[in-house]
């Protein structure tokens, strides 16, 4: 489909005028509204249905948001793209009549993500399109550029060949052009320093429910943010959700560190971060709860539920990457699901299952809701424990006739772990992982030639020495914990995993350099390389930051 037969040809007998008003607003986004007024110079009637804007190919990725409406009510927008554009094909609600010099105006807003990003601590950079792209060309367009109110420019800071300032601090500049050219590709820039410009972009949002087999529904929610002079955030919890606590990488947060306010459409909770994470440009942290299962799990008949929830999300334009996973109670079937894209069931053990569902670039007014069936037999909790009795029946009987045949027998009772076991063990871990980074950063420093080969052997030698007294210390209390087994266990096997596939995808990394290096690969194939095994490095990094989280709510 092309621009040129999309919209009627006739829109050219209309004057078209543009007004754009391009904001860089706090969180690091940038909003650009586009006001156009018909005019119809003709001394007949115009009719007009459908009109066409575009924004260029390379900024149509960064494209989060758009609404189009005009007095009365919102407009429909389609969508469809060609080499050039991504077309916003806005239809009118019924068709415009312009008689001779009668105007009729609309607006269309739009959001751009990941176009201003921080050069150093408080200098910001953005680019952004300067002009709308229409099918033909408009009489002018006004365009304001409106910069943060504590933003810090000067001449220096924008082109002056594009821009004009007409106030004392340059926080407001104005560009006219006329006529405008139809398909306008055109580019600006500004630089500007401010203190207090904030940046925040999730990442990711990983929501874990699990339903009990009383119907308790326990949840715990993992944000990963891009944050730059954030001090606090806001989060929604499902509505009525109770038991909040929030934590980071360095421990839980007091209870003074959290405002919560309960309303209809969620539990709105402000965190207050941690100092240790006001100044890194990278920050997680996990939130659990509990919710009332009177409220989300209906009962049909003696062993049918409905589990029905709404995904309620920060109030932000975009999240980048939602991950829901609803853990069944044991003995539960899933016999109903609706049909949500990204939905996936695993099977945790022969007796539980587990939904995932997944989806990337969830933005600020999608409404996203989950509905299950599943049939649970109420007697389960009853009859688990009977199953396991009658397997260790079997087992001790297996264990007689085995002591019986070979005449030996040891003793063994289970073995309790204690919170500061794990304490010790989560302080243990972090400590590793922090001499490991420095160790990096150490060889980052000696291939810069920053620090001599005798500064960095001796330092290295010192690292080493540590990590190697550390691992001794872990691989003492991973014994007394696998020892008990459970969980604990488990959850030690998942760190272990983890950091196993860190080593080996830093060596991946290493080898592609070194292939590059030699020439035997090219630069886009090193360049597609290194961006797949840094992503799979990051994964398995966050893999390993759950499981330590995990074992701090068990501290707590």
């Amino acid at each position: 489909m092309s621009a040129e037969n999309t919209e009627r040809s006739s829109s050219i007998n209309l004057s078209v005028n543009v007004e754009r008003k391009i904001a860089l607003v706090s969180g690091g986004y940038i909003t650009i509204n586009d006001t156009l007024i018909f005019l119809n110079p003709g001394e007949n009637e115009f009719t007009l249905t459908n009109y066409m804007v575009g924004v260029p190919k390379n900024y149509s990725e960064k494209l989060i948001y758009y609404r189009a409406y005009d007095g009365r009510s919102d407009l429909s927008v389609a969508v469809f793209e060609d080499e050039d554009f991504r077309w916003l094909n806005i239809s009118f609600l019924e068709p415009v009549i312009l008689s001779s010099n009668e105007t009729y105006n609309f607006t269309i807003t739009l959001v751009f993500s990941d176009l201003i990003w921080r050069k150093s601590a408080n200098l910001f950079y953005a680019i952004f399109p300067l002009y709308p792209s229409l099918t033909h060309e408009a009489s002018f367009c006004n365009v304001t550029l409106i910069l943060p109110s504590l933003a810090k420019l000067s001449e220096n800071n924008y082109p002056t060949d594009v821009f004009t300032n007409k106030t004392s601090d340059f926080r407001v500049l104005y560009n006219v052009t006329s006529p405008l050219p139809p398909y306008a590709k055109s580019s600006s820039w500004v630089e500007f320093s401010d203190t207090t410009f904030k940046i925040l972009k999730f990442l990711e949002l990983r929501r874990e429910l699990s339903i009990d087999c009383w119907g308790n529904i326990f949840a715990t929610d993992f944000y990963e943010m891009e944050t730059v002079n954030i001090y606090s955030i806001d989060v929604v919890l499902p509505p009525e959700a109770t038991d909040i606590s929030a934590y980071d990488a360095y421990g839980k947060y007091p209870k003074g560190r959290l405002d919560i306010e309960n309303a209809n459409h969620g539990t709105s909770v402000k965190i207050y971060l941690s100092e240790k994470l006001e100044n890194s440009e990278r920050a997680k942290v996990a939130v659990s709860y509990m919710l009332p299962p009177q409220k989300y799990l209906i009962m049909e008949g003696w062993q049918t539920f409905i589990l029905n929830i709404n995904i309620t999300k920060p109030d932000a334009w975009i999240i980048y990457r939602v991950i829901i996973s609803i853990t069944l109670p044991e003995g539960a079937s899933l016999i109903l699901r609706n049909n949500a894209t990204g939905l996936n069931i695993e099977t945790i053990n022969p007796f539980q299952e587990k939904i995932v569902f997944e989806r990337y670039n969830v933005t600020k007014f999608e409404n996203l809701s989950l509905s299950f069936k599943y049939q649970y037999v109420v007697f389960w909790a009853a009859l688990r424990p009977t199953l396991f009795a009658a397997i260790i029946i079997g087992s001790i009987l297996g264990f007689l006739l085995l002591t019986k045949l070979t005449g030996k027998a040891e003793t063994s009772l289970p073995i309790l772990i204690s919170a500061e076991t794990l304490e010790r063990l989560v302080e243990i871990y972090e400590e590793k992982i922090r001499i490991a980074s420095e160790i990096e950063s150490l060889e980052e420093q000696s291939a810069k030639g920053k620090i001599s080969r005798k500064q960095y052997r001796l330092a290295k030698k010192i690292f080493e020495e540590q990590l190697s007294s550390l691992q001794k210390s872990f691989l003492d209390l991973k014994a007394k914990i696998e020892a008990a087994g459970g969980r604990y266990a488990d959850m030690i096997r998942r760190l272990e995993a983890a950091d196993a596939e860190i080593e080996d995808l830093k060596k991946s990394i290493l080898d592609v350099e070194a292939k590059y290096r030699r020439g035997e690969i090219s630069a886009e194939e090193r360049r597609n390389l290194l961006e797949e095994y840094k992503g799979r490095k990051e994964r398995a990094e966050r893999k390993r930051e759950e499981v330590l989280l995990r074992f701090k709510e068990e501290i707590l």
